[in-house]
């Protein structure tokens, strides 16, 4: 979208009604949701605890260290304190560094090497931080989420 697309987008769509808003780290447009948050949040039309902010770690961010640095992000692009829910956006690490989506010299995806439940432990201290008052995945097989919830401190409170 061209700038200042998405701002006038969000803050219309808050103006009608809307009060679920959809994130990722993955759509680069934090930053623009997070003014038309704090456009509405300051004119009145809504207060923090009206809305539903839902944002998603990126793979490139599984190593569970590493988790809190991307909500941190997350938080300060979108003027916030808190999300409301944190999703893990894939069940797939890729590999970490500044590239959105790292690939080989073949063009394939450069998978990172951590297993998506030890970024669920790296999610958990989120929600125990109070960064993310819910934490849930996204993209998650049967499989997948019976492995979850034989394994978790924290369950999941949704899969997108």
């Amino acid at each position: 979208s061209k700038p200042g697309e998405v701002e006038e987008a969000v803050k219309y769509a808050i103006d009608i009604g809307y009060r679920h808003i959809d994130c990722a780290h993955a759509y680069e447009n934090e930053k623009e949701v997070g003014a038309a948050l704090a456009a509405k949040i300051k004119d009145g039309t809504v207060k923090r605890e009206d809305l539903f902010i839902v944002s998603k770690l990126w793979n490139t961010y599984h190593k569970p260290e590493n988790s809190e640095k991307a909500i941190k992000q997350t938080l300060n692009n979108l003027g916030l304190d808190y999300v409301d829910l944190y999703l893990m956006h894939w069940p797939i690490a890729l590999e970490e560094g500044d590239a959105l989506f790292p690939v080989n010299d073949d063009g394939s995806a450069k998978v990172g090497d951590v297993d998506w439940l030890d970024t669920w432990k790296g999610m958990e201290k989120l929600f125990e931080k109070g960064l993310a008052k819910n934490i849930g995945v996204s993209n998650f097989n049967s499989e997948q989420i019976k492995r979850l919830l034989e394994n978790c401190k924290v369950k999941p409170v949704n899969n997108q």
